[in-house]
């Protein structure tokens, strides 16, 4: 077994919501704590579950997910062989780093940020280097990154919307890292969250044009809501894509992964009414956290990350309430996902409660 491999600390998934239920004796949990879309995907997503019949079981799919390709491509207004698709952007961060780092070189990504970049450089025996976002604004350092290249600097990882920040850059910053990395440093842009930002203009998707170093990712989990179905898909320069492919195991997609993507990508109005009720949640919300002066970065995703002082206090008194959120990422922060509107009004009287709680035992 490889050092590295045995060294690993496995990226830890949710627990089941029957296993959770069961522990704290509950009748009812919203699940808040994974970024998951709580309104779900398109109907439109339904009808093409059902459009994969019984006789297709027995072959494989389309192992170059054609339809879904041309959708997305359309979508985005690019090349369809600029594309390569993975069972999620997860499978896709894999064969990233499989592809470009060897054993000694480093990647270097803003902390704190996604844990699977680190864990799949430790896998390829490389090491990370993490570069502490401004604290007083949560915005990436982009000097701090470019000072930490050296000549084993093989990739550059941004999450942008970041997580568990919720904090975006914009894309002329982003460029502006572009044009001072050398080019034989990849930069993946990972877009999980671009769907929720404001406006559309900070998808770095336009400089793939001019920078064959720059890669993009993106995922159907988040606001298409088909977490349960892995959809990602990379872009990024021709020959890089071909290579990936190479790395990428065939027929890595279903027909019911390639004909849900197709339906959700398709449905750009149900997206866009999806996107609104969060971003009206959203802005609610962080209205809120102002007025009760609760730390926070102002998030364009679909989530929030609040520092609260004793983050397993609180997530413990969420989930005795049947609400789930994450506790895990920090000692002092939480980060909420937005939920139903009734739910995200139950997590602010419970934010305010706890601060009381924790006033009140305080020794004068």
């Amino acid at each position: 077994m490889k050092k590295s491999v045995a060294a690993l600390k496995a990226y830890q998934a949710e627990q089941p919501l029957a296993a959770i239920k069961d522990q704290y004796q509950l009748e009812t949990l919203a699940r808040l704590s994974a970024n998951e879309s709580v309104y779900g995907p398109t109907p439109k997503v339904k009808e093409a579950l059902a459009a994969v019949t019984f006789d297709r079981l027995n072959y494989y799919p389309d192992g170059s997910a054609q339809k879904l390709r041309q959708a997305v491509a359309q979508l985005n207004q690019v090349d369809p062989e600029m594309l390569v698709f993975g069972v999620g952007a997860d499978e896709l961060i894999q064969l990233l780093t499989r592809l470009a780092l060897e054993p000694g070189q480093n990647i270097i990504v803003p902390a704190p940020t996604f844990g699977e970049y680190a864990i799949h450089a430790q896998i390829e025996q490389a090491e990370t280097k993490s570069v502490a976002i401004d604290a007083s604004t949560g915005h990436v350092d982009f000097e701090g990154i470019l000072a930490a290249v050296d000549d084993q600097t093989s990739m550059v990882w941004l999450a942008n919307p970041n997580n568990p920040t919720g904090v975006l850059e914009s894309a002329a910053d982003i460029q502006g890292l572009l044009q001072q990395l050398p080019e034989s440093v990849y930069l993946v842009v990972d877009e999980a969250y671009i769907d929720f930002a404001d406006t559309s203009d900070n998808t770095v998707v336009p400089l793939l044009v001019d920078y064959p170093n720059l890669i993009i990712l993106r995922t159907l989990s988040k606001a298409y809501g088909l977490a349960n179905l892995r959809i990602g898909y990379g872009m990024m320069d021709t020959a890089l894509a071909q290579k990936l492919n190479a790395v990428r195991l065939p027929y890595n997609l279903s027909d019911f992964q390639i004909e849900t993507g197709t339906a959700a990508v398709l449905d750009q109005d149900y997206l866009q009414k999806t996107v609104a009720k969060v971003q009206a949640e959203r802005n609610k919300f962080e209205d809120f956290l102002r007025e009760n002066q609760f730390e926070f970065y102002p998030s364009q995703t679909n989530f929030l990350w609040v520092q609260v002082g004793d983050a397993k206090r609180y997530g413990q008194s969420f989930l005795k309430e049947g609400l789930q959120i994450s506790q895990r990422l920090s000692p002092s922060w939480v980060r909420i996902t937005l939920g139903q509107p009734a739910d995200n009004e139950r997590m602010r009287q419970l934010l305010v409660k706890i601060r009381e709680e924790n006033k009140e035992e305080k020794p004068v």
